[in-house]
């Protein structure tokens, strides 16, 4: 299947509020849904697509789907945030078998992140249905999302941060050296993760 807007180019995506195939050229990204200029310039006028008013996520349904890592989100048609759930939460897993540092609060990060997907599911498709009925509600998601919108480029440093992972696995595989040894550095990211509070506190005391 080709793009809807350029015959000539293979899609890559699909918009999630037409349902149209995007060509690269395109996609649109916000917060990781993928959407077309168009639908992005009827949201912002208010309108409606005869699509839109069609599909339709039951919040109970994402919840139950969400038990499955990255499936609840791709119920809600966030493709990007399934594969992202789904590289966190292996990466958890791996980390915890790898290493026996800290292996208890690895463990209850992993617990919690795991119950998060399933919740966030639900709040997504929820927001979703009663945005459609003029309602616009403002979920435990959203307020958690707002504390990180002041940190600058977080798909680069979140990419960045893939990649590096990424890449120890895979040197790891071609025994180049034991990433058992790499993962005890983990509590590392919670040194990282302080400092970014403090600082964030700083600055609102400033």
């Amino acid at each position: 299947m080709n793009c809807t807007y350029h015959a000539e180019l293979p899609n890559v995506a699909f918009c999630i509020r037409c349902g149209h195939a995007l060509c690269k050229d395109c996609v649109r990204n916000v917060r990781g849904s993928v959407y077309c200029e168009q639908c992005i310039a009827d949201a912002v006028e208010g309108k409606t697509t005869k699509e839109e008013t069609v599909v339709n996520t039951h919040p109970g349904a994402a919840f139950v789907l969400g038990l499955i890592p990255g499936v609840g989100a791709i119920y809600n048609g966030e493709f990007l945030k399934a594969a992202i759930h789904v590289l966190i939460f292996g990466t958890l897993v791996s980390l915890h078998d790898l290493t026996t540092v800290g292996r208890p609060l690895l463990g209850v990060i992993n617990a919690a992140f795991y119950f998060y997907m399933p919740f966030e599911a639900y709040y997504t498709a929820k927001k979703r249905m009663l945005k459609r009925q003029g309602v616009d509600l403002e979920t435990p998601i959203d307020r958690l999302q707002q504390q990180f919108e002041d940190v600058r480029h977080r798909e680069l440093w979140g990419g960045v941060l893939l990649i590096l992972i990424g890449a120890l696995f895979l040197l790891g595989n071609l025994n180049v050296f034991a990433v058992a040894e790499v993962a005890k550095f983990w509590p590392a990211l919670l040194v990282v993760l302080g400092v970014w509070m403090l600082k964030k506190h700083n600055e609102r005391a400033a």
